[in-house]
C-alpha cells in the first residue's frame, strides 16, 4: 500500500480538535492502512516535522486486528503528546 492508495480510499474528516480516518473502507487491509498512517507521523515526529496537536481518531471494524508495530506506533505518538486513538464506531 501507498500514501496515494490510503489518501484515495482513507475517510477523512478534521475537526477543530481532531483528525480523523475512516478506514473501514480498506477492508481486510485495515491495519496495513493503520500501520502506514501512523508510521507517517512517527517519520515526521522523528524529523521534527510533526506540528499539530489535534487529536487522531482511527476508525476501524471487526476485521482490524492490532499488531505490535502499530502499537508501536501509538505508544512514540502518545509519548510525544499526540493523542491517538483507534476505535470501532
Amino acid at each position: 500500500m501507498t500514501k496515494d492508495d490510503f489518501n484515495q480510499k482513507a475517510l477523512r474528516n478534521e475537526t477543530e480538535t481532531s483528525v480523523s480516518y475512516d478506514l473501514r473502507p480498506f477492508e481486510n487491509a485495515q491495519q496495513e492502512a493503520a500501520a502506514l498512517s501512523l508510521g507517517e507521523l512517527v517519520f515526521r515526529l522523528s524529523t521534527g516535522a510533526l506540528n499539530t496537536s489535534k487529536a487522531l481518531v482511527l476508525f476501524v471494524d471487526s476485521r482490524y486486528h492490532n499488531t505490535p508495530q502499530i502499537s508501536d506506533h501509538v505508544e512514540k505518538l502518545k509519548a510525544a503528546g499526540l493523542p491517538v486513538s483507534i476505535e470501532i464506531p
